[in-house]
């Protein structure tokens, strides 16, 4: 368990900071399942509330995996694509004339990080690529990332994982090193992927699970919320 800030020395370091975003740093209020719902019925026809399905630290591909076996059907790669295209006209519809929650601090947090020269920040998310642009995008928080890796590239949220931190090792300038990784999330599938990549685990306690649960999941760090950007910085050693 890592519980120490990294040290920064050289000026090449730099500093990677990965989001999930559901429970972590906003809350749709239920427009990313209705999404997924009506896409459901406009793609296949089924009416399903799919209330067997948890989408806490889920994977909207595992999701729809998931779907497809409780009706008997395998999941092949035109229905992916067919599904996932219309997804995100769902999401828009579902998104209209709803107030999505962001979180205490997240805005501020993103702000400072943005504005720290040595840090880089990405997502590791469950939602699809777009999906996850959209809902950004409604919290007006789309800028601050310049990677990613979602839940269309994978089922399994280690894995995407993996894919954000070989593109934090991508983007980095010629010379310059990765000094350090967190992972910033809300479940413990969040804490697993992030063990699974060497990042340190920062558990926050904003989506369903209590900070007890997340303790007992291993996190390495566990806030209440991200409303203290000072201590956040100084968590990352940024400050």
């Amino acid at each position: 368990m890592r519980t120490g800030p990294p040290t920064l020395g050289a000026p090449d370091d730099r500093l990677g900071v990965l989001f999930d975003i559901d429970g972590t740093l906003l809350d749709t209020r239920g427009a990313g399942q209705r999404s997924f719902v009506r896409a459901l019925e406009t793609v296949f026809g089924w009416r399903d509330d799919i209330a067997y399905v948890s989408f806490a630290g889920n994977t909207d591909l595992n999701v729809l995996q998931q779907v497809m076996a409780a009706h008997g059907r395998e999941l092949n790669e035109t229905d992916r694509r067919t599904f996932f295209a219309r997804l995100p006209e769902e999401l828009e519809r579902a998104a209209e004339g709803v107030e999505l929650i962001l979180f205490p601090g997240v805005r501020e947090l993103l702000e400072a990080l943005s504005a720290a020269p040595r840090a880089l920040l990405g997502l590791v998310t469950g939602n699809i690529e777009a999906c996850a642009r959209i809902k950004l995008r409604h919290c007006e928080l789309h800028g601050h990332f310049v990677l990613g890796a979602f839940g269309d590239e994978h089922a399994d949220r280690e894995r995407i994982a993996h894919l954000a931190l070989q593109r934090l090792h991508e983007a980095l300038a010629p010379g310059a090193r990765l000094s350090a990784c967190y992972l910033v999330g809300d479940t413990p599938f969040d804490i697993t992927a992030a063990s699974s990549i060497g990042a340190v685990s920062v558990a926050v306690a904003t989506g369903k699970f209590d900070a007890a649960a997340l303790r007992q999941a291993g996190a390495d760090h566990v806030l209440t919320d991200l409303s203290d950007t000072a201590a956040v910085l100084r968590l990352l050693g940024l400050r």
